[in-house]
């Protein structure tokens, strides 16, 4: 196939080129090529790509301020995330700990309230044989002010 390669060379260099073929040929020696492509060093893509950006080092020098900025901004806004994530996560918490709270206390209230109604406390009393303490018969006054 390499003898093949060179006998096609051969036959382009005799025939005159124009523009087409010249770009055609550039494609064909890119892909016969490529092989050697694999074989270059990183630092060589490095510099293949930085030439086809046309950035060089003294641009970086430039910018060093900017992307020190730009890393400084990223690492803040990480820390600031967590630390926001962990005072939720401790916000949750402590509002399942007050609603917990807030039943536990409600039910002690209930409880209190049922031990200190009038009957109960009176049902106590005769349980106890203490018959001093009496229930009043009279109906309750109603004050009215004028």
């Amino acid at each position: 196939m390499i003898d093949n390669i060179e006998e096609l060379e051969k036959k382009e260099m005799l025939v005159p080129e124009d523009e087409e073929q010249i770009s055609k040929k550039k494609i064909y020696n890119a892909l016969v090529n490529e092989e050697d492509d694999c074989e270059k060093k990183d630092m060589e893509h490095l510099k293949d790509v930085l030439q086809a950006l046309s950035i060089n080092g003294l641009w970086f020098k430039r910018q060093l301020g900017v992307l020190a900025l730009i890393l400084l901004g990223i690492i803040i806004y990480i820390t600031n995330r967590y630390q926001a994530q962990n005072e939720m996560i401790e916000e949750d918490k402590l509002h399942e700990e007050l609603q917990d709270w807030k039943y536990k206390s409600m039910t002690r209230n209930s409880e209190l309230t049922l031990r200190c109604r009038q009957s109960q406390l009176e049902e106590q009393l005769k349980a106890m044989g203490d018959s001093t303490l009496c229930s009043t018969n009279d109906p309750v006054y109603e004050l009215t002010n004028d």
